[in-house]
């Protein structure tokens, strides 16, 4: 990670085009890894998706990722309509809410349903089995605007969230789609972005280098915490 980090630059510089904010517009709504659905999503200005009551959902993209690449952006845990302490997160390699990866983070409140995980976590979802690839006690605070990045290079997956990075070999979902979820948590999400872009613009721009996507999208954030 701290090769990636060095070089992001340079790789923003050469590979920027091939970044592009998707159109969640287009998305769907599926149950939340609890096997509910009862949010409300509203979609807003800038590609920016808000969760407005306090639920569980799952809102995935209408393409699907293969191979490499980096998912990224920014969520944040919201008090406008409810203040409460439970889960928001990221979902990757998603086939359905018994198959997928996903990225967790919970203020003390739930704990992950299927793994029993607890403040950050990382999970694989095989037929509805749950196995916890990494897990630590640190939660998120309330109104903060928190970047955080998942994806794939070669057989490894990887995710950077408020400063925690890991890399794990795992070949279980090797395409999927990518989203947000929420288990009884109003929360923002914003600023989303794919590298490479979403299937209908691939023709458009060169993709970048595999090994480059993860860096890519370390450089993007770099910029705009900055901006």
């Amino acid at each position: 990670m701290k090769k990636l980090l060095l070089s992001a630059g340079l790789l923003v510089a050469s590979f920027s085009a091939a970044a592009t904010t998707v159109d969640i517009s287009l998305w769907s709504q599926e149950d939340s890894p609890n096997y509910s659905r009862n949010a409300t999503w509203n979609v807003g200005s800038g590609n920016n998706a808000i969760q407005n009551s306090n639920s569980y959902g799952t809102l995935v993209s209408d393409f699907v990722e293969t191979g490499d690449f980096s998912f990224f952006g920014t969520m944040t845990a919201t008090t406008a309509s409810f203040n409460d302490n439970d889960i928001m997160g990221i979902v990757f390699g998603w086939q359905d809410d018994m198959n997928h990866y996903r990225l967790g983070w919970e203020q003390g409140g739930f704990n992950d349903a299927g793994s029993g995980a607890s403040g950050m976590w990382l999970v694989e979802e095989v037929a509805g089995v749950s196995t916890i690839l990494f897990q630590t006690e640190q939660f998120w605070a309330d109104l903060v605007e928190y970047n955080f990045i998942v994806g794939r290079s070669g057989n490894d997956i990887s995710f950077s969230l408020d400063g925690v990075s890991q890399t794990f070999t795992n070949t279980s979902f090797m395409s999927g789609r990518v989203g947000f979820y929420t288990e009884s948590q109003t929360a923002n999400f914003s600023g989303l972005t794919s590298v490479p872009q979403a299937p209908d613009n691939l023709g458009k721009v060169p993709a970048p280098a595999p090994l480059a996507l993860l860096g890519l999208a370390l450089g993007v954030l770099a910029i705009r915490r900055k901006a």
